[in-house]
């Protein structure tokens, strides 16, 4: 399995925040069965995670070069939906996932601007956009066609492995993948209490879905990433009753 989106780098963000952190959580994924991953630190232009990719590098290498174990490492960045993200990643400044032209994007969780579809646009020109954990939403919660604004411009979607066991998120989470909106299973792992896992999230998809859905949303679309290649938009369906799996 492939995991794109999880928070490994010591010390930059809330989530690992010592190597030895980091490497037992990568044992535990390694113990997992996950072979490669993108560890994706926050980015806040007006957040208290502003760190660049200069030192995000230079943090990231520290890791690589501790671990010895099996598991191929990337570095990315999880970015906070600002207007001058297009011009940080023009400058470098900001970091694209495994340096391919996709990048991960998160927004509030309460509310959502207009104004965010007018930056997804520009980014857009340049870059594949991935919508980090769309079920974390309020307003995704309240109305999973919600996400229609993004699959309608070719966005890609990304849920949390997490997202299928909790109350609030599993049945919409189900719903997305029925209704093939969602491209990405990942782990968004942090510390001991958000887990460097995928399994199982793999076997509850392939009991609902089959293997072949679990393979597509947690290996083969996520190899994509790594060798840039394009991923090609999922045929959605609107949802009409997503409380009916």
């Amino acid at each position: 399995m492939i995991d794109i989106h999880s928070h490994l780098v010591p010390g930059v963000d809330d989530g690992s925040q010592s190597l030895e952190e980091s490497l037992a959580l990568l044992k535990q994924a390694e113990e997992d069965g996950i072979t490669e991953l993108i560890t994706t630190p926050h980015f806040m232009k007006n957040g208290e995670f502003r760190i660049k990719a200069s030192e995000l590098v230079k943090r990231f290498n520290e890791l690589k070069q501790t671990y010895q174990g099996s598991i191929k490492l990337y570095l990315g960045n999880e970015l906070f939906i600002h207007p001058d993200l297009p011009e940080l990643l023009e400058k470098g400044e900001i970091l694209t996932l495994a340096e391919s032209n996709y990048i991960l994007v998160e927004f509030p969780f309460q509310s959502y601007k207009n104004e965010y579809d007018e930056i997804l646009y520009e980014l857009s020109l340049k870059y594949r956009i991935i919508i980090a954990h769309p079920e974390r939403y309020r307003y995704v919660q309240e109305n999973p066609n919600f996400c229609l604004r993004w699959l309608k411009e070719g966005y890609l979607l990304q849920s949390n492995q997490n997202s299928l066991f909790k109350k609030e998120t599993k049945k919409i989470v189900l719903a997305m993948i029925k209704f093939n909106f969602i491209s990405f299973i990942a782990s968004d792992a942090h510390n001991q209490y958000r887990l460097m896992e995928l399994s199982n999230a793999y076997n509850t998809i392939s009991c609902n879905f089959g293997e072949q859905k679990a393979e597509l949303l947690m290996k083969n679309n996520a190899n994509k990433i790594i060798l840039n290649n394009n991923l090609i938009s999922p045929k959605y369906q609107v949802i009409k009753k997503f409380f009916k799996i």
